[in-house]
């Protein structure tokens, strides 16, 4: 979806005006026929207007998370990182959020309204010279006296030294010859049929609207002198001798006159140029090709320019699984309860992933915690997972819906393939389990501490053996044991973790919760030290895994 929004960027439409009216002057100005030059001087000023003022946002919809692709600000992290790494330094963080505190004491200076005060000044300064026109004209009016009136054309005699028409009243001086005066009013009826004064009242309030745009200005003055060559047109269509019309122009030119911004006059300083064109001859089909190929750029520049600022947002489609649920599973009762205890279970379903933590003890941001998960994808209303098979669910009632699954092979606490039916509701998860899991989830984006960031334990070569990641962030650490799926080409993963709160104790990070003390050998590799164990475990400094990455980022979902 596309939607238009309100803006001011005028060195953007500067530089289009600029170079439409290039366009026009190198390809269109004396080339074409008048009312075809006019039409595109008409759509370039409306062009620039749009391009000033207005900005396009456009809406795509995906069903995947913005979230999913890494932003500017990570980019210049994940770069910071990068360099900090090969210099072997710790570099303190430059970025703040917007969210933090001390925004509130950087002042705001008036830079944004002192600049509208001038734009609104410069725009009353031209409807203020508009108006005094106006009434100059109708006191002109008052003061002139009325000859005749033809077709609803009021005629009258002016002590202004240049025949000009205003609305459906034309003006002409009392010196004039019988001949010259008799062109001049042909051509004022012209200006008055073809509605000229309206049309440059329109193109004025463009000029006001973008008074601070030189080339505005230019097609204001080029769109009075297309004006002029389309009424020599129609007056030596009408059978006028081109000569006698010519010297006539000529006549009334070397009268004084004065510079009107709405005046649609018989004289004008542009006669060289109007001779010139009046003379010259104009094939139609050469014109309509040029016109033809001019509107084909002004439109590719045109949306060349607002494509360039348009803003993109992702618009996620959404599900009725979407948000957090939860479920107390509690075994069948001829299950042994020590082997299977009870757990709080939780469902995250966001950017097309399934989450699925089950917590066995929790202790505020303290816990153990196994977990499972999967890619899904909507096909023909029908939730999937990543191996195409379909996930059945039903709502009950709102915010509760049921689902149905088989025991897995080697889980002997259900009979042979007994069916389960869950029944998961609505809930927004603790508090502290979340900041935990997006505490893991922004592990290394913001280093400030040395330890952040994301570890991996040594690697073993034992086939289906899990994949062991640490993941720090300030006072929060996360350990996770990942069991990639045989397929590598789906998400889909299982295993278990501890989050824990972690203090420096001598140089030292413990997790007493863990029971693991980590020592630093330098910024990219360390020790670990588990209570109960003998054996020491080397942990390197890596990128986050992209499953790791997109199972943590499901729980950022807004509980509904």
């Amino acid at each position: 979806m596309v939607t238009v929004d309100c803006c001011f960027h005028p060195f953007e439409g500067i530089v289009l005006a600029g170079v439409l009216f290039a366009l026009y002057y190198w390809v269109i100005r004396l080339r074409c026929q008048a009312r075809m030059s006019q039409v595109f001087i008409f759509v370039s000023v409306l062009a620039t207007g749009l391009c000033t003022f207005t900005a396009l946002d456009i809406e795509v919809k995906s069903d995947k998370s913005a979230d999913d692709h890494p932003t500017v600000l990570q980019a210049i992290q994940q770069q910071a990182i990068a360099t900090e790494e090969a210099n072997g330094s710790i570099m303190s963080p430059t970025y703040q959020s917007p969210d933090d505190d001390s925004w509130q004491h950087v002042p705001q200076l008036p830079y944004s309204r002192l600049f509208l005060w001038c734009y609104a000044l410069g725009v009353v300064a031209v409807v203020a010279s508009f108006v005094a026109q106006m009434l100059w004209y109708w006191r002109l009016r008052k003061e002139s006296m009325i000859e005749t009136e033809d077709d609803g054309i009021k005629v009258f005699c002016s002590p202004y030294a240049t025949p000009f028409s205003f609305l459906r009243n034309v003006f002409l001086p009392s010196d004039l010859d019988d001949e010259v005066r008799r062109y001049a009013l042909m051509h004022e009826k012209c200006h008055i049929r073809h509605h000229h004064f309206f049309k440059l009242c329109f193109m004025l309030m463009m000029v006001a609207l973008n008074w601070f745009n030189p080339f505005v200005w230019m097609f204001f003055n080029e769109m009075k002198v297309q004006h002029e060559l389309e009424v020599d047109a129609d007056v030596l269509a009408e059978g006028a001798d081109r000569r006698e019309y010519q010297m006539s122009l000529l006549k009334v030119c070397v009268q004084n006159s004065r510079w009107l911004m709405v005046q649609s006059a018989f004289g004008a300083k542009s006669l060289k140029q109007r001779i010139i064109f009046m003379n010259k001859k104009l094939n139609r089909r050469p014109s309509i090709l040029r016109m033809a190929a001019c509107m084909m750029a002004l439109t590719l520049v045109f949306v060349t320019a607002m494509a360039v600022r348009a803003q993109f947002t992702v618009a996620v489609i959404h599900h009725p699984l979407e948000g957090c649920w939860t479920m107390d599973f509690t075994r069948p009762a001829n299950t042994d309860q020590k082997l299977y205890p009870p757990f709080k279970q939780y469902a995250f379903y966001n950017h097309n992933t399934f989450f699925t933590p089950h917590f066995y003890k929790l202790e505020g941001t303290n816990f153990y915690f196994g977990f499972s998960g999967e890619e899904v994808v909507m096909r023909n209303d029908t939730l999937v997972n990543a191996h195409g098979e379909p996930l059945i669910y039903r709502f009950v009632k709102d915010g509760t819906f049921q689902c149905d699954w088989k025991k897995a092979a080697t889980d002997n606490s259900l009979a042979q393939g007994e069916v389960i039916t869950d029944q998961w509701s609505k809930a927004t998860p603790p508090d502290e389990v979340l900041q935990a899991f997006r505490n893991a989830c922004d592990a290394g984006r913001q280093r400030q501490k040395p330890f952040d960031g994301v570890w991996q334990l040594e690697s073993s070569d034992t086939p289906g053996k899990s994949i062991s990641f640490v993941l720090a962030n300030g006072n929060l650490m996360m350990a996770i044991d990942y069991i990639p799926d045989p397929n590598a080409s789906v998400y889909r993963y299982s295993g278990g973790g501890v989050s824990a709160e972690i203090t420096m104790d001598n140089g030292k990070i413990v997790a007493k919760f863990m029971g693991a003390t980590i020592v630093m050998e330098d910024n990219n590799h360390a020790v670990m030290h588990q209570e109960g164990n003998d054996k020491s475990t080397r942990l390197k400094r890596v990128d986050m895994p992209p499953y790791i990455q997109r199972m943590l980022e499901a729980t950022k979902v807004e509980a509904k």
